[in-house]
């Protein structure tokens, strides 16, 4: 009984209590709890923010700052091995496209390599976080989904859980329309230099994305992609289809975990 009361008041208070209160709760159980990090809630009362003391990263949903326990760049980090972005060898410089880019996190570790960060993010509060912390507040995150043409789509709205999907799912928050673009007509190719990294993280729509990108995929040197089991209702996965279509580009398999299906790319065709 005890155990159950202590969780239903650390529940209200992450999902009822205001930010201001519900940012002293956490500080107060991490300080307990020897956690690295605190956060700060923002003046707009939405936005809030997790400081290690060194590395600051502004976030929109609550229960995000627990990847940031062991600081700031340590979650990034191990978000950015989920990505087999490890297994890449050492370099300075390139441009780092991020499809599916949340609050920007992965910007942290292509800053950290002088790389170009290009990112897409089309629900609203995160890409705004994007831009705090990869863009000093600019607007300059492409609040779209790529695609494989221009269009617009219908897009099933779930960023609590971060699943939000072009496609149907279940208990989606609401279905919005949405402007979509092919990465082929928004990425300026000329302007690519140095190691070239494609993330796509698009809850599903991954083929999709790689079609639009076709004409842009001969300036890639590696593509990153999380094809796990997101496409839909029937929740599949999208390996195989990645697999064709870089296959069919010239690009080579790198490496790959299959808890949560992500797997790299090396194109091979690609002179270095």
């Amino acid at each position: 009984m005890r155990t159950n009361f202590f969780r239903n008041i650390e529940n209200y208070i992450a999902e009822q209590a205001s930010l201001n209160i519900y940012c002293q709760a956490v500080n107060l159980r991490n300080a307990l709890r020897g956690k690295l990090h605190r956060v700060t809630a923002g003046e707009d009362g939405l936005l809030h923010s997790a400081y290690d003391g060194q590395t600051r990263i502004h976030l929109c949903r609550r229960g995000r700052h627990n990847r940031y326990k062991r600081g700031v760049m340590a979650g990034v980090d191990a978000l950015a091995r989920e990505y087999h972005l490890d297994k890449i060898p050492t370099f300075n410089g390139g441009t780092f496209i991020d499809c599916g880019a949340n609050v920007g996190e992965l910007g942290y570790w292509a800053r950290e390599r002088a790389m170009t960060y290009i990112a897409f993010e089309p629900e609203g509060p995160e890409a705004r976080c994007c831009d705090l912390n990869n863009y000093e507040g600019q607007e300059m995150t492409h609040r779209k989904a790529l695609w494989k043409e221009d269009t617009v789509l219908e897009f099933h709205s779930k960023p609590d859980t971060a699943d939000s999907s072009v496609f149907e799912i279940d208990n989606s928050a609401a279905c919005i329309r949405i402007n979509a673009v092919a990465l082929d007509n928004i990425v300026d190719t000329a302007t690519l230099s140095g190691t070239v990294i494609l993330k796509v993280e698009a809850e599903g729509a991954e083929p999709e994305v790689l079609e639009g990108a076709k004409k842009t995929l001969p300036f890639i040197d590696y593509v990153t992609v999380d094809c796990g089991y997101e496409r839909g209702i029937e929740k599949k996965h999208t390996f195989v289809e990645t697999c064709e279509i870089l296959h069919d580009a010239g690009f080579k398999l790198a490496n790959a975990q299959f808890r949560r299906i992500t797997a790299l790319y090396r194109n091979t065709q690609k002179n270095r």
